[in-house]
């Protein structure tokens, strides 16, 4: 699998397996020449030789109007890989991280795409960075962009847009909380950081010393050094005396699963995939009901009779009858049946068209309703169902602009619905259809930012505007010289490299990563 993000504007990472590649359009560098634009890598990476905070290119090459540059990272980690790590264990890889920001030697690209870790070393390395060909254009300055990677490297998230909360760190505790505090709003430089970062990471170390004595080689080796006092004191006026609740970020144990039983099993192979849903609630109300028989006294044989009528209509449900079940269901009390009852019941209203109930008993019945009519392209239930309502519903207008392709409809209706994962795909399809990549881009970082696959599709389409706008400026210029070049040779070549250009334009047009 290909990951692709966006970078440097109108660059493109792309990583897959233990090679990260990095693609730009040729038009953007200062030379139109592959063999100058290695040449002065080359000579870049000479001057930088003797420093291990840059991973040198395997590759350079041309590949479709785009200089792509191939680093092959056997070996190394992501920079996320920061995240798994206790906050005693990340030190080394930001004081090598902050060493980064003070080189003079040129810009490097701020992306967490662009930094790989070296276990063996404890240290960050850089990718791609600037030479004579190519400049990189970074939003923050070093100092900014270090504080902000630091603070990614704690917590779940990947873009900083203000102070985190505490909800999303990793490591809940104080210490870790005022490191942060201290890192991201008190230090205003980088020497700065660099010293409170040293300062802590040597004071670990003779925590560390003084308790290996104190217990002994055999006990330090099985017991996990504890955080106490985290921050060094010459940075904060207090420090805690709560030590750290370092939290693992897998769980010791996964909860067992329920074993299904062989009834159970043989049922659901009979019946098929589309009814599962209905047949699990149901097996799981008989179940529940034998259960409780079989453990309760016996009681008045009326009331046996009674509950093995019902029992024998549940049965009759999963060979098919379901209506017969949805009857049962409507003459109970409502307010007094259990979950799995009122799930089922619902289930059914849709299955069989009673909207009206459904609607009067669920607040949330016109998102799953519509939600459903959509996966099913029911447009005339749709138009039922806004006849029920009367007045205009934007779960409603959404779903028909879904079904009608309607995309300005999709997004004008995106504000008032519930934001289930399938809506977000059609919100996303929709940016991507009117041609607002920037939109779709904020949509999934504030509403869908763990779902790979949605910002995988906006990189691919991003990546194919940029390819489409370099081929049609290609083409351009290869008219001009159609045009007004007296050269025979020439024209004939351009023309030749003009029908490769508009083939490659048809395809990209065929394909828009939609």
């Amino acid at each position: 699998m290909v990951i692709r993000t966006i970078a440097n504007k109108v660059g493109t990472f792309e990583i897959e397996m233990n090679t990260i590649s990095y693609l730009q359009p040729l038009s953007t560098f200062n030379t139109q020449e592959m063999n100058q634009v290695q040449k002065w890598y080359k000579d870049k990476m000479y001057t930088l030789q003797e420093s291990t905070l840059y991973l040198p290119a395997r590759d350079i090459s041309f590949q479709s109007g785009q200089v792509c540059y191939t680093y092959d990272v056997t070996g190394l980690k992501s920079f996320n890989a920061l995240k798994t790590m206790y906050l005693e264990d990340k030190l080394p890889y930001y004081l090598s991280l902050i060493q980064l920001a003070k080189e003079k030697q040129g810009e490097v690209l701020w992306e967490t795409e662009n930094l790989v870790i070296d276990g063996e070393e404890a240290s960050v390395k850089a990718l791609v960075m600037e030479h004579q060909a190519f400049a990189i254009e970074n939003e923050k300055s070093p100092l900014s962009a270090v504080k902000d990677l630091i603070v990614i490297s704690l917590t779940n998230l990947q873009q900083v847009y203000g102070r985190p909360k505490r909800s999303d760190f990793f490591e809940q505790n104080e210490e870790v909380i005022n490191f942060a505090e201290m890192i991201y709003l008190r230090l205003d430089s980088l020497d700065q950081m660099a010293s409170f970062v040293q300062s802590l990471f040597d004071e670990i170390q003779e925590r560390k010393q003084i308790e290996q004595e104190e217990l002994g080689q055999e006990l330090a080796n099985k017991k996990r050094f504890s955080i106490s006092k985290l921050v060094p004191v010459r940075f904060l006026q207090h420090n805690s005396e709560k030590k750290p609740e370092i939290r693992t970020d897998l769980p010791s144990s996964q909860p067992t699963k329920k074993a299904k039983s062989k009834k159970e099993d043989n049922i659901r192979f009979l019946i098929g995939a589309a009814a599962i849903l209905v047949v699990a609630l149901l097996l799981n109300i008989l179940l529940t009901g034998a259960n409780k028989n079989a453990e309760s006294p016996e009681g008045k044989p009326a009331a046996h009779q009674e509950e093995k009528d019902v029992e024998q209509v549940y049965l009759e449900g999963l060979l098919g009858d379901t209506e017969s079940v949805m009857k049962v269901l409507e003459a109970k009390d409502y307010d007094h049946i259990n979950k799995d009852e009122t799930e089922l019941l619902h289930q059914l209203w849709i299955k069989h068209g009673s909207y009206e109930k459904y609607l009067e008993k669920d607040e949330l019945a016109v998102s799953r309703l519509t939600e459903y009519m959509t996966k099913k392209n029911l447009r005339d239930e749709l138009d039922q169902l806004q006849e029920i309502l009367k007045v205009s519903n934007p779960h409603i207008g959404f779903a028909n602009g879904v079904l009608e392709r309607e995309w300005d409809q999709v997004l004008a209706n995106r504000e008032g619905i519930e934001l289930t994962e399938d809506r977000k795909t059609h919100i996303v399809t929709a940016f991507l259809q009117v041609g607002d990549i920037k939109a779709a881009k904020t949509f999934v970082s504030e509403k869908a930012s763990k779902n790979d696959g949605l910002m995988n599709r906006i990189v691919t389409a991003e990546k194919k505007q940029v390819e489409m706008a370099t081929l049609e400026e290609k083409k351009v210029n290869l008219q001009k010289t159609i045009d007004d070049s007296k050269d025979v040779g020439k024209v004939t070549e351009a023309k030749q490299k003009m029908d490769v250009v508009k083939s490659e334009l048809n395809e990209l047009k065929k394909s828009n990563g939609l």
